[in-house]
């Protein structure tokens, strides 16, 4: 990603009068090796513009964005290629306005991504001084390369700080990659500062050739290929974590399902026996459920549901796991409640008894357009009766623990519904 080749670096650079050549052969061998890094950068930008907009068109708007930086890219070193043959406005103004747009697509799209935005004057606004600037310096050349330079260093900070803004935020490789073409285009922006201050004749040719234009050249292409590599990357671990989180997740109360439950009361084994504390399992049964969904139909009983999962959710901490078994049973796995047995019973069952007296307040429905059977809103009250078993021991199969919290709730049922129950050796 040519983040600061096309800037007034190039114009600075590429010039033959800031050069001194021994040879005319060597004069033409440096400029044929300058259009074929050129060539090469257009096509490569280009392929990938196209390819990812392949992907992206219907289908994903964000990597339309890239898509887009990735033809601006394109463009801008197209227009770079022919200064001489285009008026300077285009080749100029044009070319590197184009440059800073397209980072501000980067950091627009990786902002995005991570669905925490910042303002757009901050990502945009370079990209208007760039154009103003030029305009206004189109023959001061060191004018422009001074605020092109402030504004590179502005935008690569800027981009710096958005891809460490939600580095923590991901987990995968694809991060890394991205963080490291980040690095490398500020080791770019380092490099043409060096150029602007030292000058180009002492570091700009060796042996006969030209370094300065073919590191920014080549630097250009393989920073493009990271972050093209790096989107894909991470777009591909994003797709995989929803896909995985889809798997753990009831559809309908959005609570964990009972795979999240065994990944989690695992966790929750191994961590107890290391630290002495002790958890506890509640389960969880709606007393005549059933009856609700026969009288008034199942748009009803998801009502009642979806309700039910979010007031058990309101009585415990935002560390315990709340976790839907299926049908009307709900499992609240809670694992910090101390190490003394006694006090650890008290805790839980004040739990318990709290979502007991939730669930019991009485609920008022919608109407539910697909059902016939009930036209008017109605208020319907409800229980549960809640089994609950202690943990403390990592040797106890989850199996187990999960057997005795359903036997410790249909002993609830069996007392009489609407209670608590603990399990009982």
């Amino acid at each position: 990603m040519p983040l600061f080749c096309g800037n007034s670096y190039i114009l600075h650079i590429t010039p033959i009068k800031h050069r001194e050549f021994r040879s005319s052969i060597a004069a033409n061998y440096i400029a044929l090796t300058d259009i074929q890094l050129f060539i090469a950068n257009i096509a490569v930008s280009f392929s990938l513009s196209m390819c990812v907009l392949l992907v992206a068109y219907g289908r994903n708007r964000l990597l339309l964005l890239w898509a887009a930086a990735f033809g601006i890219h394109s463009l801008s070193y197209f227009l770079l290629a022919v200064r001489g043959y285009i008026p300077d406005f285009v080749s100029i103004v044009i070319a590197n306005t184009l440059i800073s747009a397209m980072i501000a697509l980067y950091v627009e799209g990786i902002t995005r991504f991570n669905e925490r935005p910042i303002h757009p004057a901050i990502i945009w606004s370079p990209a208007a001084i760039i154009f103003i600037s030029y305009w206004v310096f189109i023959g001061d050349f060191d004018a422009r390369v001074a605020i092109g330079s402030v504004v590179s260093a502005f935008q690569t900070a800027t981009l710096l700080w958005v891809v460490l803004k939600g580095f923590n935020e991901r987990s995968g490789r694809g991060k890394w990659i991205l963080l490291a073409a980040t690095v490398m285009s500020v080791a770019m922006f380092v490099f043409r500062g060096a150029v602007a201050i030292f000058g180009s004749t002492a570091i700009s040719t060796m042996s006969g050739l030209a370094i300065v234009p073919m590191v920014v050249s080549v630097g250009a292409m393989v920073i493009l290929i990271m972050f093209a590599f790096g989107l894909v990357v991470v777009f591909k671990e994003r797709a995989e974590q929803a896909n995985f989180e889809l798997a753990l997740k009831d559809p309908l109360t959005q609570l964990g399902n009972r795979r999240m439950l065994e990944m989690e009361l695992e966790l929750a084994l191994n961590a107890n026996a290391r630290s002495g504390e002790i958890g506890a399992i509640l389960m969880l049964d709606l007393d005549h459920f059933k009856p609700l969904n026969d009288r008034y139909g199942h748009g009803y009983g998801d009502q009642l549901l979806k309700e039910v999962a979010f007031r058990i959710k309101e009585c415990v901490k935002f560390n315990d796991v709340v976790v839907r078994l299926g049908g009307d049973e709900f499992v609240v796995l809670i694992t910090d409640l101390g190490s003394d047995a006694q006090q650890a019973r008290s805790k839980a069952s004040v739990v318990a008894s709290r979502i007991l007296n939730e669930i019991a307040r009485p609920l008022s429905f919608l109407p539910v357009s697909n059902e016939q059977k009930a036209t008017e809103p109605f208020e319907f009250t409800f229980s549960c009766s809640i089994g609950v078993v202690l943990y403390f021991d990592k040797d106890v199969e989850r199996d187990i623990l999960l057997k005795r919290a359903d036997q410790a709730m249909y002993a609830a049922k069996q007392g009489g519904r609407n209670r608590v129950a603990f399990f009982q050796e």
